[in-house]
């Protein structure tokens, strides 16, 4: 895999429900093979909650409504001890609004029961966030701000 040298923001979304977890098996490196929670990169002027339920939208088909943002976590992937990805991860935990999946170009897409979990193959980070960050820790650390700028003077819109 080729190295990187700079970070990605990307979103992680758990989306917790009465069926379960839903997980992704990756189709990609890295983690080709291994199930994990749904999520990629935020788009240029996406806020946090949008692009949370976009890529569980896209990724498993599953319609959601956004409930908090629990946490983040710095990624780096070392490949011959040096580092050959860097992720910035921003959790957020989801509620679903549908139970119908697809799978997608990124990998199957499957509800899980917790108890289900430790029986399979998980990207280790995603176990730890979803244990650590989505299940123990519930905590609203989440704002958009919004800022108009007209020529050179900045304005706050909203601070939500």
């Amino acid at each position: 895999m080729k190295s990187i040298d700079n970070s990605l923001c990307v979103v992680v979304s758990a989306v917790v429900g009465s069926k379960g977890v839903l997980l992704v098996k990756r189709e990609k490196p890295p983690f080709a093979g291994q199930w994990g929670l749904p999520g990629g990169k935020v788009k240029y002027g996406e806020h946090l909650d949008g692009a949370s339920v976009r890529e569980v939208m896209e990724e498993t088909g599953v319609s959601c409504r956004f409930q908090r943002f629990t946490g983040a976590v710095t990624e780096v992937i070392l490949s011959r001890g040096k580092p050959e990805m860097h992720y910035v991860l921003l959790v957020c935990r989801l509620k679903p609004a549908g139970s119908g999946v697809r799978s997608s170009a990124e990998g199957q897409a499957r509800w899980f029961r917790l108890a289900e979990l430790a029986e399979i193959d998980m990207i280790p980070s995603d176990r730890l966030i979803l244990d650590r960050l989505v299940l123990r820790q519930p905590c609203k650390l989440f704002y958009k701000c919004c800022v108009r700028r007209s020529g050179r003077q900045y304005h706050v819109v909203s601070f939500l």
